[in-house]
């Protein structure tokens, strides 16, 4: 789902949801110099045209471009997980990524009262900066999934929406087995 049709949905569902104030481009520009890396394009869409970050769908805490937003600033992941190795493990793959590429978009897992949350996966060379999406986990320090792209996880959020408010976090939409997420929260990306 593109942030448009999400945004267009988002309002004809919940016409009287605190949105709070949107960001222009040049709040968004000025976050991206204090980050050191340009948002995806569909992001800077989600800030300029729906929220200045929010309690999504009252799933999922999604940051914005100042601490004035409901749920913080967008950081880099090392500012919520301080002790973060400089190598950052990815599920399933051999791949690690440096800690220093990792912006965090949402804030921490509200279902599971946690710092687990979704980061940005920053890479140079990405069409419209729409990078990959990983979940990392407080526990491992490891990225324990990953996403395509912030659309898919729009995509997934939306789909798992009940319309009386109570969304499921995209985390728990993947794995809806609590003891599947635990064992993922657990082991090291790597393995």
């Amino acid at each position: 789902m593109n942030v448009k049709d999400f945004i267009r949905q988002f309002n004809a569902r919940y016409p009287d949801v605190d949105r709070c104030a949107r960001n222009n481009s040049r709040e968004i520009t000025e976050l991206e110099g204090r980050l050191g890396v340009p948002l995806p394009q569909s992001f800077r869409m989600f800030l300029s045209e729906l929220s200045n970050g929010m309690f999504l769908l009252d799933s999922e805490p999604v940051g914005g471009c100042s601490s004035e937003s409901p749920c913080g600033e967008i950081c880099m992941t090392k500012v919520i997980l301080p002790d973060l190795p400089e190598q950052v493990a990815v599920a399933g793959l051999t791949e690690k990524v440096e800690a220093s590429r990792l912006v965090s978009f949402t804030m921490f897992d509200a279902a599971a009262l946690s710092n687990d949350h979704w980061v940005f996966i920053y890479e140079e060379g990405i069409p419209n900066d729409e990078y990959r999406l990983g979940f990392i986990s407080q526990r491992s320090k490891s990225i324990v999934t990953t996403l395509p792209s912030f659309e898919e996880w729009l995509t997934i959020l939306w789909q798992h929406d009940d319309e009386e408010g109570a969304g499921v976090p995209v985390f728990h939409a993947l794995y809806p087995n609590v003891e599947e997420r635990d064992r993922l929260l657990e082991q090291d990306g790597g393995t």
